[in-house]
């Protein structure tokens, strides 16, 4: 019996350490992101490579709130465009869902800059590919 309660207290130790990482690393990305860059790595025969820099026709601001919840802002190829979704963590995975689909990357945060990597597996359609997001932290 004895073993059992160290087994079940370190296990609850355990569980309230990764939950007490993933509300940091959530607390991190609470606020306002400005994107900067995005580049795209097709894994074609030639492999190609397209940036994608913020600028008139490209622009977005990303606002992720505490309660996991996110708004974006922005123009895609010189149209308008918004909306809502909802965000978890997990190590350093983030999960976005957005209109029911939910899309996993991996990110890191360094100097208040937020870097977001999406892979896209190859297809019978489309080459593997992947997304690399760069966005600045709004003061």
């Amino acid at each position: 019996m004895k073993k059992q309660t160290f087994s079940i207290r370190f296990g609850i130790i355990i569980l309230l350490i990764a939950f007490i990482h993933a509300q940091e690393n959530r607390g991190a990305l609470v606020g306002a992101w400005e994107f900067k860059s995005m580049t795209t790595i097709h894994y074609s025969e030639p492999k190609q490579v397209e940036i994608i820099y913020s600028g008139e026709n490209y622009n977005e601001t990303l606002i992720f709130d505490q309660d996991s919840s996110f708004t974006y802002k922005g123009v895609s190829n010189g149209e308008q465009d918004n909306d809502t979704g909802s965000l978890s963590t997990e190590n350093n995975q983030l999960i976005i869902d957005l209109k029911n689909v939910k899309t996993i990357s991996k990110y890191k945060i360094q100097d208040d800059v937020l870097t977001i990597i999406i892979h896209d597996m190859e297809t019978e359609e489309n080459h593997a590919f992947d997304t690399v997001l760069e966005y600045k932290k709004s003061n």
